[in-house]
Formats: structure tokens, sequence, C-alpha cells
């Protein structure tokens, strides 16, 4: 009877330390939308090593759409493209140096962008910007989560499960 009672302890403590890891490390990796502020997790949304996602907005001027694609990898932010109309007030209108200025279908590109950020400091639109963040083809809202008006920071990071009870998914509201 001692031996089954010896087992049982190693398997319950195993199990606590599964479930201790599981809760506590920080291994989910997330875009999250934080307080500034406060660094709290207002929403956040699930994502992978390598992936692209879009920040949509209206120019506040010409009331067309901008398009800010970036690729995130190992917890740091690569602006990759911008998508816009007008080239007009607030927007460029030629390439950096390495980067590819093209115009299609009326619409002008600027890829190749260089320099990397750890986060995007973003007041979201309380009119007509209507901020939104695609990804993986499904666009998400800004003002639905963290509120129109909100000043947020955008940051790719490992948080535990945990961390994220606090926060929103964006993924699954």
């Amino acid at each position: 009877m001692p031996l089954k009672k010896g087992w049982l302890f190693i398997v319950s403590i195993f199990l606590l330390a599964a479930t201790a890891v599981l809760l506590f490390y920080p291994y989910r990796y997330i875009l999250a939308l934080q307080d500034p502020f406060t660094d709290e997790i207002l929403a956040y949304l699930p994502v992978n090593d390598t992936d692209h996602f879009q920040i949509k907005f209206t120019h506040s001027v010409h009331l067309s759409d901008v398009i800010e694609e970036y690729e995130i990898n190992q917890e740091t932010i690569y602006p990759y493209q911008l998508i816009y109309e007008d080239t007009a007030i607030g927007m460029p209108s030629n390439a950096g140096e390495g980067e590819t200025f093209e115009m299609k279908d009326g619409k002008y590109y600027i890829s190749n962008l260089q320099g990397s950020l750890s986060e995007i400091n973003l007041a979201v639109g309380q009119v007509r910007a209507n901020h939104k963040i695609i990804y993986q083809n499904q666009s998400y809202l800004l003002k639905d989560y963290v509120g129109a008006g909100t000043s947020i920071t955008i940051t790719p990071t490992h948080e535990s499960n945990w961390h994220l009870l606090k926060g929103v998914n964006i993924h699954e509201r």
C-alpha cells in the first residue's frame, strides 16, 4: 500500500507542476494592445512568429484608406509595405533609400520598407479613422475592443495564460 501512495504523490506533483507551467510560463505569442501608461493588456491577438498583419485606417484629411503592413519576428515589428491613394498632406510622395515606390490600380505602394520597431503607438480614432487590425484575412475594428479615442501600444510579446486572462482575445470575440 505505501508504494501506491508514493506513486500517487509523484503523479500529483507532476500534474501540479504541469498545470503551473501551462498557467504561468509565458509561452503564448501575441500581439498585445496595451495601455501605454500602465502596460495593462486591453486586448490581444494570438499570432505566430514571422506573421504579417496590417493596420488600416481612413486618413483624416484625404478621407481615403491607408494600409500599413508589418511583419513580426522575434518580438520585433518590421514595416513591410504602405498602400495609400493620395500623396498630399501627411503621406510620402516617393520612397526612401532601398525602398520601392510604384503605382498600381490608382494606389501608391511603397515596399521594402526599412527599419524596425519594438512597438507601435496609436491613438484609436474617434470620428472617421476606423482603425482596424487585419490578420489572416480577418478585420478587427479597434474601437470595438479598446474604445474610440484610446491611446494604445501594439507590441508582439510572449505572455502566460494567467496574464492573458485579464485581456480580451480579439480572435475569439
